[in-house]
């Protein structure tokens, strides 16, 4: 009776898969060199690893903010404001900073431009005062719109003196309509007036150069008024004061 006795040795792994996978890798690899898709790839790859760095590289940070244009408004407040110290400068959204600049009291608005490495460009365009509103020993800038730019005096614009009340505090609005009154009152009476005064109950009254007052109250009607109180001047008449406050019915004293 013959006895079979089975294979000792150690069977062999099937590498013939592996193989296969390997060789169509290989020949995904040599068709890309081949074909240019994959330099293409590894430079895309490149790019993004590079534009990274640079998005995020502590060499384009804002180290510098220039302020330009700037007569009323502080160089250090607009620094503050812009908030850009220390931002990446190629994520920096100059939009947003000018608008934040353009809160700030003194400022109409600004452009804003970002210059590499590391420095931005405000350039302000300021609110021009038209005149000082003053209560007691101060006084503020206003503009055309009765916006309070800044606090201070300045001797060549007109003053309207208020009596009574707190002092406008820097970035409140006066009524418009007030401001543009006291400046059609001192164009159309000139040097004839030599100050502006301001009371909540009384409105604005003119003191001419020659001790005589005109009362002109509120905003309202001043082309009027402004013709009554002309049409007074040139009165043969004396008088001291004259209310036009309602100028269908003005009187003098």
């Amino acid at each position: 009776m013959t006895t079979r006795t089975g294979d000792l040795t150690k069977p062999r792994r099937d590498t013939s898969r592996r193989t296969g996978r390997n060789s169509r890798l290989s020949g995904f690899l040599r068709a890309s060199a081949a074909n240019g898709r994959l330099p293409a790839f590894l430079l895309s790859v490149g790019l993004t690893v590079l534009l990274f760095g640079f998005l995020f590289s502590r060499d384009f940070t804002v180290r510098t903010v220039v302020v330009r244009g700037n007569t009323l408004a502080y160089a250090d407040a607009i620094v503050a404001a812009s908030g850009a110290i220390g931002q990446p400068i190629f994520r920096l959204n100059t939009d947003v900073v000018a608008r934040r600049v353009a809160a700030y009291p003194a400022v109409a608005y600004a452009d804003v431009s970002a210059q590499l490495p590391d420095r931005l460009v405000v350039q302000l365009h300021e609110r021009t005062p038209v005149l000082d509103w003053q209560v007691g020993k101060q006084s503020v800038l206003v503009d055309d719109h009765g916006w309070v730019v800044a606090t201070g005096f300045d001797a060549k614009l007109p003053r309207v003196v208020e009596n009574t009340g707190t002092l406008p505090v820097v970035g409140s609005q006066l009524p418009s309509g007030l401001i543009a009154a006291d400046q059609a009152i001192l164009s159309r009476l000139g040097a004839q007036v030599s100050a502006m005064e301001y009371d909540p109950v009384s409105g604005l009254t003119a003191q001419l150069t020659d001790g005589r007052e005109i009362v002109f109250g509120g905003s309202d009607r001043i082309p009027l008024k402004l013709n009554v109180a002309v049409a007074a001047l040139a009165l043969s008449d004396p008088w001291t004061r004259l209310d036009v406050r309602e100028p269908d019915r003005p009187y003098y004293q």
